[in-house]
């Protein structure tokens, strides 16, 4: 037995299940019929191609008329979620139903100057241009069932989900009219803070593969973008989409040769001028480390084509055996670590976002203009900083660099700069440690003299550099010299080789992880708050993700962890002393910054 029951269908709302009337009531079945071709001009009950949209029993018809939004999330770490949804409404994906057949048909209005109706049928209501678009159609004859809306469209679970048709609106110059979609503009970015990563940096690693004898590896990068994560502070964040920086942005700091060396492929080396192959150093040479993968000279001259492969041993003095180089993929990765910094720091510069961290590898505060060294083959910051000062003016950008190695290819890249303020904190033990330079003489050229400033930490591990050093080398002499040039911009080569957990000769140190924290939230007060962490050196994965979350959480003005109370009521170690004795002596003497 069937029961009787109603249905939407194009024509309207029609009972199913009830006999055809009698042959006597054929005034009923006229007037049904007039009914009928009336319903068949409804817009939002057909698809494009004329079949019927769905067909729903039983309760009430409701018809709400609105735009749903959809933003799709990052496919992954190197696709960073936009802030905004599909157009038009449209979801980014819809199962089984193609967009393009579920979008409302044109339909043609007379402009009388009344209030026109898109509907006029009596079995369902009439929806005026300008007014809100939910109405609830009704019957007269309709069964009672208990209450509870029925959609026109049906909802997400049942694989379609409700589309948007053309705002109506009243304008000045008609009574009634269609507006126009507004055309999207270019992403609008949140004033919170950037980070940003791409999965192409994860390709630059040595062919044998052996992490554990390449502590700059790729699970550097990905464990911090984990830690991000599951600590929902990434979803506090922007995402910012990476790039490849060009040769020509590269070359703002490296030479021309430098820049073709490391920034292209055997693939697209092909595609170069044979003339911009030539220059000092004619040949790439190698060196073949005991692991099977390939090492990088320090600069040997060779008279062969270029791009050739002379092979050295790993002890040869001009061999860098930790600098690995990947033929098929580093150009890519270091030339991504570049980019990514790049995009990052102009949205700080330009306002877009408040502050940024950036998650790149390789590091590059060592690779000088025309040399690769210490894991480092383009100098990310120094690249950062000339292309700010060329492109947006940015008239005095403040470096701080507190890896525990000193930026020597940084300090090359500004030493004559008086617009560019470098501060470095980094072991120094007389010139015994990596890389050998950055003493605390070393106070620039020209006019650039008091614009490098070398906090060099000397006396070794024994008493260790901790927490009380780096808090006093920041109240006496990197605050307050910062303060006096007054920075427009501060970007931070923020290597986390000084945390505790880093061993001899890649670190020794003993500052905690939060300290870098609260190292952060003192530059946020230069500068407008606008403060770049660019990642550089750090190979113990639990103390670069600590840092870095501190680091992060610093700049999105999170509360902190607190410090020791303690130490601030302790002095620093009497090798400390004596270093920021002597940088305030010898910056005082040469008319710098404090």
């Amino acid at each position: 037995m069937h029961l009787p029951g109603w249905r939407v269908t194009h024509f309207g709302v029609t009972r199913f299940g009830v006999p055809p009337a009698s042959e006597p009531n054929l005034k009923v079945r006229s007037r049904l019929k007039q009914k009928v071709a009336e319903r068949r001009s409804s817009p939002l009950l057909r698809r494009r191609d004329g079949s019927v949209l769905s067909a729903f029993r039983k309760r009430h018809v409701e018809i709400t008329v609105s735009s749903v939004c959809s933003s799709a999330p990052g496919s992954g770490p190197s696709s960073p979620n936009s802030s905004h949804g599909a157009h038009n409404g449209l979801a980014a994906s819809v199962p089984n139903i193609h967009a393009e057949q579920l979008l409302p048909q044109p339909h043609a209005l007379a402009l009388d100057g009344a209030q026109l109706s898109l509907y006029t049928s009596p079995s369902l209501p009439n929806l005026s241009l300008g007014l809100q678009a939910t109405v609830t159609v009704t019957s007269a004859h309709l069964p009672v069932y208990p209450e509870a809306p029925l959609q026109l469209y049906p909802t997400p679970p049942l694989g379609v989900l409700a589309l948007s048709h053309p705002a109506l609106a009243r304008t000045q110059s008609s009574p009634a009219s269609v507006k126009p979609p507004v055309p999207e503009g270019p992403p609008k970015h949140l004033f919170t803070t950037g980070v940003v990563y791409d999965t192409f940096m994860l390709k630059h690693q040595c062919t044998c593969g052996n992490t554990t004898i390449h502590p700059e590896h790729a699970g550097r990068i990905q464990s911090i973008w984990s830690r991000l994560q599951e600590t929902g502070l990434l979803g506090k964040c922007e995402r910012i989409r990476g790039r490849k920086a060009t040769l020509e942005e590269i070359q703002t700091v490296h030479s021309e040769h430098h820049a073709l060396l490391y920034g292209t492929s055997p693939l697209n080396r092909q595609k170069l001028d044979s003339k911009k192959l030539l220059g000092p150093i004619t040949q790439k040479t190698y060196a073949v480390l005991p692991c099977g993968g390939i090492g990088v000279s320090l600069g040997v001259q060779g008279g062969g084509p270029w791009g050739g492969l002379a092979l050295l041993t790993p002890s040869d003095p001009q061999v860098d055996s930790d600098t690995v180089w990947n033929e098929l993929h580093s150009s890519s990765a270091v030339r991504t670590a570049v980019g990514c910094l790049l995009e990052l720091a102009f949205k700080v510069a330009a306002g877009e976002l408040k502050n940024g961290f950036a998650v790149i590898r390789p590091p590059g505060h060592h690779a000088e203009e025309s040399t690769a060294m210490g894991f480092c083959f383009f100098n990310s910051v120094a690249i950062s900083a000339k292309l700010l000062q060329q492109r947006l003016s940015v008239g005095r950008i403040l470096i701080v660099d507190w890896d525990i190695h000193h930026g020597n290819g940084t300090q090359q890249a500004f030493y004559s700069d008086p617009h560019v303020l470098y501060i470095s904190l980094h072991r120094y033990d007389d010139g015994n440690f990596f890389p050998g330079s950055g003493a605390p003489e070393e106070v620039g050229s020209g006019l650039g003299v008091g614009y490098n400033i070398n906090i060099a930490w000397t006396g070794g591990v024994d008493p260790p550099i901790g927490d009380v050093e780096y808090l006093t080398a920041f109240r006496t002499v990197v605050m307050p010299i910062a303060n006096e040039f007054s920075p427009d911009l501060v970007l931070v080569s923020a290597g986390f080789d000084a945390v505790e957990g880093h061993l001899s000769p890649l670190g020794g140190y003993s500052v905690t992880a939060k300290c870098f924290g609260h190292l952060t939230k003192q530059l946020m007060m230069l500068a407008g708050g606008r403060v770049v962490l660019a990642l550089e050196g750090g190979h113990d994965l639990t103390a670069i993700c600590d840092a870095s979350e501190a680091c992060v959480s610093a700049l999105l003005g999170l509360e902190l962890e607190p410090l020791d109370p303690s130490l601030l009521q302790q002095k620093p170690n009497v090798n400390a002393v004596a270093t920021l004795e002597k940088v305030i002596e010898i910056q005082s003497e040469n008319g710098g910054q404090g």
